[in-house]
Parts: structure tokens; C-alpha cells; sequence
């Protein structure tokens, strides 16, 4: 009985380890995908649904350059550069950042069957607690991310992909959060005047914001200005 005993702990002892090594090893090749991708300037349509602010659709540019800098400009000048980590691309959310990934077994998406990542930040003091992907173990694409952040609740970003999925890069993504629970960035804000103010407003139907980017091309490795990110 001991020595059933002892095989059954060193065969859960192994297989656990074989799991954690495969985690992290898909991980890399999502992470080697994404670092094809220096920098881009991507044109495309946003559209916000956010119960208590009216928002036009409005196209937009959007500039990634590694490991971090994200920004969104909308026609007309005004710009959208999240804070505390928060972000619709997924280049921004996992470039240049060290991970723990404990695999979480599998989900359907559809036809698809997706291998679930839960990420655990290596850095302390992290504004992101906890971030769990959907990846499809073949081509390394994530089709959604949910982050748990510090002051931020948590947010899910769902990806499509098309012509650019080689680099990782989706045709669609679409940004959901908890209205309460987010605190908008002052670059948004401003945009707002005028409007009622999140923190006074009372989140109507599910409670959740939205915002969906549906890009129309991508300008990949040709550089991006700093003053871009300023």
C-alpha cells in the first residue's frame, strides 16, 4: 500500500511539473509571437456603448511600440492613452512583462477548443493581480483575456483575427468592463464634458461598459514617433 502510495505521489508530483513546464512553454510561443511585432500604427472604426455617455462611432489610430506604449486618437485630435496597465491590445498587456503561468485546463470557443493560461505577475507591487487567457495551443493566438487589476476590477478584451493573426495582431477586439468599478482616464474624461460623470452615474442594464475596435490595416516595424506617446 506504501509503495502504491509513494508511485501515486511521484506520478501527480511529475505530471504537475509536465503541466507547468507546457504552460510556460505556451506562454513563450504567445509571447514569441507578439515580439515579431516592434512597433505598428493601425487605422480602424471604435464604437462605445457605455449606458450613461453618448459617444459617436469614430475612427481611430491606433500606436503600440515595446515593450508598453499603447495610445488610441480618435478623428479630431482627441486621444485615449490608458492607464495602469490597462489596454485593448494584447501586445501592450503582455510585452515586456514576466509571468507565472499555471495552465487551467480547456474551454470551447465554438468549433474551438481553447487551452486555458492563468498568468500570475512576477513583479510585486503589479497593477495587475491576475490575468487568465484563452489560447488556441496550435497557432498561439489568445482569443480573450480577463485581467484582474488593483483599482480597476477586472476587464475582458475578446480578439478576432484575420489577415494579420501571423503577428498576433486581430482584425476585431472588444473591451469589456465593470462601469463601477473602472476609473476612466483623464484623457477620456475630458471628452466627456458636459456629460454625466462616471462616479455619479448608476451603471444601466448589465452594468458593463463596452468598447470594440475593428481595424482596417496595420502599418507593421516602420517606426513610431516618441512624441506619439506623450
Amino acid at each position: 500500500m506504501k509503495i502504491v502510495c509513494v508511485c501515486l505521489i511521484a506520478f501527480f508530483c511529475v505530471t504537475h511539473s509536465s503541466l507547468a513546464q507546457d504552460a510556460n512553454g505556451l506562454l513563450a510561443k504567445i509571447k514569441t509571437k507578439l515580439q515579431k511585432v516592434n512597433n505598428y500604427t493601425a487605422d480602424g472604426n471604435m464604437v462605445t456603448d457605455v449606458k450613461f455617455i453618448n459617444i459617436a462611432a469614430a475612427k481611430v489610430k491606433v500606436y503600440f511600440r515595446q515593450p508598453d506604449q499603447f495610445r488610441i486618437v480618435k478623428e479630431g485630435g482627441i486621444s485615449i492613452l490608458p492607464k495602469g496597465g490597462l489596454s485593448v491590445g494584447l501586445n501592450a498587456l503582455l510585452s515586456g512583462k514576466d509571468f507565472i503561468a499555471v495552465p487551467g485546463g480547456y474551454v470551447n470557443d465554438g468549433q474551438r477548443r481553447l487551452a486555458i493560461l492563468k498568468l500570475l505577475p512576477v513583479v510585486e507591487n503589479s497593477e495587475v493581480v491576475l490575468t487568465t487567457l484563452q489560447v488556441d495551443e496550435t497557432t498561439a493566438l489568445v482569443y480573450k483575456s480577463t485581467t484582474t487589476t488593483k483599482d480597476n476590477g477586472t476587464y475582458e478584451t475578446n480578439l478576432r483575427y484575420g489577415k494579420y493573426e501571423a503577428y498576433g495582431l486581430p482584425d476585431q477586439v472588444l473591451f469589456v468592463f465593470n462601469i463601477s468599478a473602472y476609473k476612466l482616464p483623464k484623457g477620456v474624461t475630458m471628452e466627456y464634458e458636459g456629460s454625466k460623470k462616471a462616479s455619479a452615474a448608476k451603471p444601466a442594464g448589465d452594468g458593463k461598459g463596452r468598447v470594440s475596435i475593428t481595424y482596417s490595416s496595420y502599418t507593421i516595424n516602420k517606426g513610431v514617433p516618441d512624441a506619439m506617446f506623450k
